[in-house]
């Protein structure tokens, strides 16, 4: 694969990785204010801050990754198997 491949390969992962944490934030951001008092009710019931935090977390994680591990399931792959082949060359 030539230099511009790889270029071009990089730009698009990174704009998908921006795209997924950008739903994500967003996604958690939205939790956050919709279900304040969840995290009233579990602070107030003695979990500690990141303990309030995992529902929220465990939310935007899975709003940010999985609809992008399903599209680049098959194409990320293929770049791993693509890199490993470069390095063994």
């Amino acid at each position: 694969m030539s230099k511009a491949g790889w270029i071009l390969l990089t730009a698009l992962l990174a704009w998908k990785g921006y795209y997924a944490w950008r739903r994500g934030r967003n996604t958690y951001v939205k939790e956050r204010e919709q279900y304040a008092s969840l995290w009233e009710y579990l602070t107030a019931n003695g979990a500690t801050a990141a303990e309030a935090r995992r529902p929220f977390l465990r939310r935007a994680l899975r709003r940010a990754f999985v609809p992008l591990l399903r599209q680049w399931r098959f194409w990320l792959l293929v770049a791993v198997l693509l890199l490993l082949d470069s390095m063994l060359s």
